[in-house]
């Protein structure tokens, strides 16, 4: 009895690394602009979980 469908390994392998390649070379080539995005991305979930916490403890510290 034959599998399903037949996958062919060479074939999956070598449409990653197609696909990743280009990925890889706009990432390298725009690294200092996604890396500002990154920060301040990084800042504002910083900033919002900072912001839910003080919620969250100010909720409990108003129910006692």
């Amino acid at each position: 009895m034959r599998p399903p469908f037949d996958i062919d390994l060479d074939y999956v392998r070598n449409a990653i690394i197609g696909t990743a390649s280009p990925v890889l070379g706009v990432i390298t080539s725009y690294q200092e602009q996604i890396e500002w995005h990154l920060r301040a991305a990084s800042l504002l979930v910083g900033l919002l979980v900072g912001i839910l916490s003080l919620v969250s403890m100010v909720r409990k510290l108003r129910r006692k």
